[in-house]
């Protein structure tokens, strides 16, 4: 069964994700040498079944990195990049999407992007997590997606999506965030947070 969360853990969640993604942010800024820009993140926790419709358009290609989090496996976020926000990247590192460096760019970006994630909910939980070595994917969203979540239905029944609104010295590089927590990692969390 499905599990619902209180306004205040709600509100717990979504400062855990604004700090995450405001690290993440400085953390980009530093990698192309530009200036980034964010929008306030969407935050919504749904039923796992109905992440992928939540996400965007099934056919739409998109790169996706997903990295296990914690020794026993705690959790696993996956970073989506809608395509064309893949090749901005790639762009402003002097590389293109289709290449293989291209490629190891948006793992780095998605490594660094994934660990300003990790070391929010550590630094605010105190709970000790690493990322692990990720795993990258190229394809439309329904297949990235169900892969993804057909590994997760097995452990969890419950996700976090983010939705992040970034800019890139006014280029439009918007990326989505799929934390997908095992039994008992969220309540953890908010546990640690006082607000469980």
């Amino acid at each position: 069964m499905n599990k619902t969360y209180s306004e205040f853990e709600l509100s717990a969640i979504q400062e855990i994700v604004n700090i995450g993604t405001g690290n993440a942010a400085t953390a980009l800024s530093k990698l192309v040498n530009r200036e980034v820009e964010l929008g306030v993140p969407d935050v919504a926790v749904a039923p796992i079944w109905d992440a992928a419709d939540l996400i965007g358009p099934a056919e739409s290609p998109v790169v996706a990195i997903l990295t296990p989090i914690g020794e026993d496996s705690f959790a696993s976020i996956a970073l989506i990049f809608p395509e064309p926000a893949a090749e901005v990247l790639c762009r402003l590192l002097g590389t293109e999407l289709e290449t293989e460096m291209g490629r190891s760019a948006l793992q780095e970006i998605g490594n660094i992007l994934t660990g300003s994630y990790v070391t929010a909910i550590s630094s605010m939980t105190g709970i000790a997590i690493e990322p692990w070595p990720p795993a990258f994917a190229c394809d439309m969203l329904s297949s990235v997606v169900d892969a993804i979540l057909a590994e997760a239905s097995e452990f969890t029944e419950t996700v976090i999506l983010i939705q992040a609104a970034v800019s890139i010295t006014g280029e439009a590089c918007e990326f989505g965030l799929l934390f997908l927590p095992r039994p008992g990692a969220l309540d953890s969390l908010l546990t640690a947070l006082g607000v469980a």
